[in-house]
């Protein structure tokens, strides 16, 4: 079935943001754990093609909270095994895959999910973990190794804290092929970007969205929440809605709308795991809009 309204996520699906916000997430966990809370750094923690994991996982649309997530299951392994160094801690078990797949069918948020497991493991080590979380702190690291030193002001309204950063953002590449774009369907943003991130996008993208079309974090809606969709297709007042994204939330936010959701996926797991939900799972959003144009 044709859509009359397509709408995008950004990240993974409209531009290339491996080497900027999953690196991001690496990043603050890695500079939380070794320069705020002392532990040597022998090893990454998370890389950033691992972050997806936690976007399979579900529940983990907002990065800071996926950030937060991370730490706290990593400072849990440390407390736990008494260990000092990044490396072990990586080691130690339960190792990412297990934890996330484990946590993949709870219906919590992605923070409630962490604690819920980490809970049934030793609730008294979560408690003395949760302790040395400073979440607030936490986003501050994240925004500013995203924005960099430059920018950080401009999109979040706050002060450098670190030492000069260099922006990730700079290392985002456009996926999307405009010129692909068919021209009688209606297009919108649902996506767990602020929208001082989202209006940095569409200026990468060159794309003009109309306003109404666009929800973003700002609007206290997130992912699997199908309001996001509900509201862009009221906007256009139009029925066939399809929702392209790169995330189990993004898939489940289609679903909870009854909209057609689309798949962007480029590894087994993610493909396994999208396969339970959609059919269409294309390698990348430009696949997916030649299949349309040769189902017109």
């Amino acid at each position: 079935m044709k859509p009359e309204i397509i709408v995008f996520d950004i990240d993974g699906v409209l531009i290339d943001t491996s080497r900027s916000f999953r690196c991001a997430v690496s990043r603050t966990v890695q500079y939380y754990m070794t320069e705020i809370l002392g532990y040597k750094d022998t090893g990454i923690l998370i890389e950033p093609e691992e972050v997806q994991l936690f976007k399979l996982a579900g529940g983990f649309n907002d990065d800071w909270i996926l950030s937060q997530s991370a730490i706290l299951f990593f400072l849990y392994k440390g407390l736990k095994y008494e260990l000092g160094d990044t490396g072990s801690i990586r080691l130690a078990l339960p190792s990412l895959i297990e934890f996330t797949g484990a946590i993949s069918s709870y219906k919590d948020g992605g923070l409630e999910k962490t604690r819920r497991y980490l809970a049934g493991l030793d609730g008294d080590i979560l408690n003395k973990a949760e302790e040395k979380l400073d979440r607030s702190l936490v986003i501050r690291i994240f925004q500013e190794i995203y924005a960099g030193s430059d920018y950080v002001e401009r999109l979040y309204g706050s002060k450098p804290i670190l030492e000069r950063e260099e922006g990730l953002w700079k290392n985002e590449r456009v996926i999307l092929d405009k010129s692909l774009l068919l021209e009688d369907v209606f297009y919108g943003i649902y996506t767990g970007r602020t929208a001082s991130e989202t209006q940095l996008a569409l200026e990468i993208l060159k794309l003009d969205i109309p306003s109404g079309a666009i929800v973003t974090m700002g609007s206290s809606i997130a992912k699997p929440d199908p309001k996001g969709l509900e509201i862009i297709r009221e906007y256009y007042k139009k029925g066939i809605l399809a929702f392209v994204g790169d995330s189990m939330d993004d898939v489940l936010s289609a679903i909870n709308a009854k909209a057609i959701p689309v798949a962007i996926a480029n590894d087994k797991i993610s493909r396994e795991r999208f396969s339970h939900h959609t059919s269409l799972i294309f390698s990348d959003v430009n696949e997916y809009l030649r299949y349309l144009r040769g189902s017109k």
